[in-house]
């Protein structure tokens, strides 16, 4: 029987909502729940490459499903110290990969320790190879009679095709496993706290690449492979987001502008640098000005940084996200050209930026007015982002660790105007 943190808190969750067990497929969370990760999973494809079934009765084996070529990885993740997560594997033929990694190699010699450690994991497959990972995933439910049971699944094809061939009874389960998600376990924290390090590092090189005479595509580009050099995946386009050619507006989606001369001076950039850390979301963000700032506008800042601490503190177990972002009971917020600019969000960080508890939709406008419920382990982060047009933008984001006793910030590098002079 499994001893882990992630499994006992989603068999808490299905207890809780009567599941015999629940089949996830998404990416993320077969990363979450079992820790297996596979090279195709950058391929963004539409439909599931393994998958992972975790029965609320602990006596069922936790089945990890994957190509039968993949058995490989699980033999280079035990060489790389990542542990996976798995009682049984069932397997299935992905397109002819499998059929050629079957196919004899008469030049072929294998190290004898590897034919070793893929005796021992091939002796925890059960069942044929199958056609697809449907078929695997339908054989498993049935061979320990769920069929007739409600699974919880994450992808709704997934439930409903094993639903028309296997008549599975099955419902949603994405709130059970974002409710686990939001949660963070120890590994999570330990490695969250060291993806803080790096993010730091990150921005001040970021800021080091800042300067009069200097193209903001070759820091986007420099940036991104001392990103790459750090093992962060940037975000993909570019690994910043900024406001450097702030006129009038910013581009629909609140962030992105294209900005491709060099500075001159009197340029605002918004350093929010974003990639993923071993899995696991960075979200740090900074205001620089290219040159020296008017008076007005670090006193606008200062006033964003103000409202930014206020917030913060605010972040404990118990509190609702909602009334966290209030900020008609701050004064600062009155001395801004124009208060309702400025955009407050509280959201859970994780494997993705927005793993926050609410009800699906989670991106909806319920998920900002009615908020989430605080709790010990979560790892929030507070996004402060003033688009005022007078003066210009002013943003500051940080992610912080909610512990029993308050919150403590993940990132450390300060949150004062950056002024490349």
């Amino acid at each position: 029987m499994i001893e882990n943190d992630k499994i006992t808190a989603i068999r808490d969750q299905l207890e809780a909502c009567q599941a015999s067990g629940i089949v996830l497929t998404e990416v993320d969370n077969v990363g979450y729940a079992s820790g297996f990760t596979s090279v195709m999973d950058g391929w963004n494809l539409i439909e599931p490459i393994a998958g992972v079934f975790v029965p609320a009765n602990p006596n069922i084996p936790v089945t990890l499903f994957l190509p039968e070529a993949s058995l490989i990885s699980l033999v280079v993740a035990q060489r790389e110290g990542q542990e996976i997560v798995y009682e049984r594997l069932r397997t299935y033929d992905m397109l002819n990969f499998c059929e050629t990694a079957r196919a004899q190699d008469a030049h072929l010699s294998l190290p004898v320790d590897l034919v070793n450690q893929l005796s021992v994991i091939t002796q925890e497959v059960e069942g044929p190879c199958a056609p697809t990972i449907l078929e695997a995933i339908g054989a498993c439910l049935q061979s320990y009679a769920l069929d007739n049971t409600t699974v919880l699944f994450d992808d709704l094809r997934v439930a409903n095709r094993l639903q028309r061939r296997h008549e599975q009874v099955w419902e949603d389960g994405l709130d059970v496993i974002l409710a686990c998600r939001s949660i963070k376990h120890a590994d999570e924290i330990a490695l969250l706290k060291e993806s803080g390090r790096i993010a730091d590092n990150i921005l001040k090189y970021t800021v080091s690449q800042l300067g009069i005479g200097v193209r903001w595509s070759d820091v986007e580009k420099s940036v991104a492979k001392f990103m790459i050099d750090q093992h962060v995946d940037p975000l993909p386009g570019s690994p910043l987001l900024f406001g450097g050619s702030y006129d009038l507006v910013f581009r629909p989606d609140l962030f992105r502008t294209y900005f491709d001369r060099p500075f001159e001076g009197g340029e605002i950039t918004i350093l929010e640098t974003q990639g993923r850390y071993r899995s696991y979301w960075i979200d740090i963000n900074r205001t620089a000005h290219i040159g020296r700032a008017s008076q007005a506008y670090k006193d606008q800042h200062a006033c964003v940084q103000e409202i930014f601490e206020t917030l913060s503190k605010r972040l404990k177990v118990g509190c609702n996200s909602a009334e966290i972002t209030r900020i008609d009971n701050i004064k600062a917020a009155q001395r801004l050209a124009a208060p309702e600019k400025l955009l407050v969000v509280v959201h859970s960080v994780g494997r993705a930026p927005l793993e926050s508890p609410v009800a699906f939709p989670g991106t909806g406008l319920h998920a900002a007015k009615q908020g989430f419920q605080i709790k010990n382990g979560m790892v929030i982060s507070i996004d402060c982002l003033y688009f005022g047009s007078k003066l210009g933008p002013s943003h500051m984001e940080n992610v912080f660790l909610v512990t029993a006793d308050g919150s403590e910030s993940l990132y450390h590098y300060p949150l004062d105007l950056i002024e490349i002079i």
